[in-house]
This record gives C-alpha cells, structure tokens and sequence, in this order.
C-alpha cells in the first residue's frame, strides 16, 4: 500500500544542541502494515484501543516532553504538516482525529529511563472512507531564561513525530481539488498573490504539480506567475499557494487568477480560473510593510527639492538685484 509512502520513521525539527531522546511506536495488533514504523491501523466502528509510545530518555537528568496528538494539515510549502494542535480544521473534514485522542499532556521522564506513553483512540461509530491522518508529536520542554522566572518556552525546540492513520476499509479514494479563493497575502514581510486550494476528499493527495499565472483582466498579459512541483495534501485540508511578486510593489486593480494543478503524476488533472481585486488600500499597506518591493522614485521629494531650490534662486537674483539699485543710487 503506497498511500502512506511520504511517512518515515521520525519527522524532526532539529536545534543546534545535542539530541538526547527519542521515540518509537509500539505496534498494534491491528496494523495494517507490519513493515512500517508508524501506525497505519485498520480500526472498527466504535472499538477504541490503547496505543503506545515509547520515550527514551539518554539524558543523565530527567526531562520533560510534551505529548500531542495532532490532526495533519498541508502547510504553504505543499508538505503534510503535524506540528500543530487545535489549528482550524477544513470545512470538508468529517472525522476529526484530535476529536478521538486526548488533550495535549506533559511526561516526565527520568534520567536514562525509556519511559512508555499510552493513550487512548477512540473509533468513530460508523464506518468510514478514506484515512483519518495524523501523528504523536513528542517535543522537549525547556526552561526560558532567568528573565521569565518558572516559565517553560517549547519554541524551535527538538521534536520527533510518528505517523498515525486510520482506516476502517482499504478502499481507494481519489482526491479532489477545488479553489477557495485569491487575495493578496504578506508572509515573513514579503508579498505574494495567494490561491486557497483544497482538498476535499479523505485521501492523501500525491505528487501534486501546480502552475498559477495572474492576468490584468480581461487581458493576456502576464503579471507574475510561480510553478512548483512534488507537493503533497493531507486528506480534508487547505493550504495557500505563494505566488510570488518578484519583489515588484503590488498595483491596485482588477486581475484573473489562471491555475493548472495535476496530482498522482498527472492522473488527475484541475483547471481553475478566479476573478479577483486588490484594493488600492490593501496593496498600498502590504508594499509599506514588505521588505523586498523595490521603491519607485518618490516624485515628491524632487518636486519639494526643486521648488526650495527655484526659492533660492529668486530670493538671490532679488538680493542681487536690490544690491545693483542701491549702487545706482549712490
């Protein structure tokens, strides 16, 4: 089964110091696969089970970790993302897995010890199509600096992620893509033109390729456009497409989002064209904000230096001019 292939032992998210733990999956005897290091389960109506994670701490001081479970999403990068809990889910999602574990939980564990965390997995009461996608996000907790007396920071921190998907029957599912939307969006203060893309169905979408041009409307002439391929959809989710504006200030007006999109090395294929405006006011607060447009010269400037300087000029040949009289008079 190639559906889970993106899913590797570990997802980690790395700091500079020096890992002292990981985790692994304690396998159930309902997995599907017995090859992978994940949970691919095959579950039934409304029988919850116990699942377990093993921690193992090779540190020589006990250290404490945040355990979540959390529900997949696609990220703007068109990579399946586990690293949040709580995020708002896609109107097109039915089973949610955050809805079938328990709350976010801090462990404990002491020094050299592997340490086992279970917990349980509720099953919905009917069955279901598709997958039910997400992962045990296991993350160290730290102290902050002395300046934020007994707080804890979990930010950047090191973090391992193991799989977990559901299933109540192995039937494929195709993937179906839908536009939500265009607007104009700000990321890490640079500007883009963004497509909402969607995927509606309860299925990984696979090797997606998407090829968006933006027109002046009711024209052919290309403004920015941006292709990216070897993208990847978690099942119910959304993300926004960046379409960069090459550092170019974003104009205000009426244009026509154009967006080719093919998924499952070009099985399935898409075509969406949006109509959409940008605001003078929206696009005159991005362009302030952002740090990549290109200034155009600012035609004020040189108007007031150039009348400062026409003053000077006058109020000399006037000085020189009231000067010469005086001679004359004298």
């Amino acid at each position: 089964m190639a559906m889970l292939s993106f899913l590797v032992n570990n997802i980690k998210t790395v700091d500079a110091e020096n890992l002292n733990f990981d985790i692994s999956a304690v396998q159930a005897d309902n997995q599907i696969d017995k090859e992978k290091t994940y949970f691919d389960l095959l579950v039934k109506p409304s029988e919850g089970q116990d699942l377990t994670v093993k921690i193992n701490n090779n540190s020589s001081k006990a250290k404490k970790f945040r355990v979540s479970i959390n529900r997949a999403g696609t990220n703007r990068n068109g990579v399946i993302d586990y690293s949040t809990h709580g995020a708002k889910a896609d109107k097109s999602l039915t089973n949610n897995l955050e809805k079938l574990v328990p709350a976010p939980k801090t462990v404990t564990v002491p020094a050299n010890t592997s340490q086992d965390y279970t917990f349980h997995l509720k099953v919905p009461k009917k069955s279901f199509t598709g997958v039910i996608l997400g992962g045990v996000r296991v993350q160290q907790i730290k102290k902050t600096s002395k300046k934020s007396k007994n707080a804890v920071s979990i930010s950047n921190q090191f973090a391992y992620v193991i799989g977990l998907q559901l299933q109540s029957n192995e039937d494929y599912v195709a993937p179906q893509m839908k536009l939500l939307g265009v607007k104009a969006k700000q990321y890490n203060a640079r500007n883009y033109v963004t497509a909402n893309l969607q995927n509606t169905k309860p299925t990984i979408m696979h090797d997606v390729s998407v090829n968006a041009k933006v027109h002046t409307r009711g024209t052919k002439d290309k403004v920015i456009s941006y292709k990216k391929d070897n993208m990847t959809m978690a099942p119910n989710s959304n993300f926004d497409f960046p379409i960069g504006t090459n550092e170019q200030a974003l104009k205000p007006g009426k244009y026509t989002l154009d967006l080719k999109a093919t998924a499952e090395k070009g099985r399935y294929h898409w075509h969406f064209t949006k109509d959409f405006v940008i605001t003078e006011k929206d696009a005159n607060k991005l362009n302030k904000s952002a740090v990549d447009v290109k200034q155009g010269p600012n035609y004020f400037i040189w108007i007031l230096v150039a009348v400062i300087i026409v003053i000077i000029l006058l109020a000399i040949i006037i000085y020189l001019n009231q000067k010469n009289q005086s001679k004359r008079r004298h």
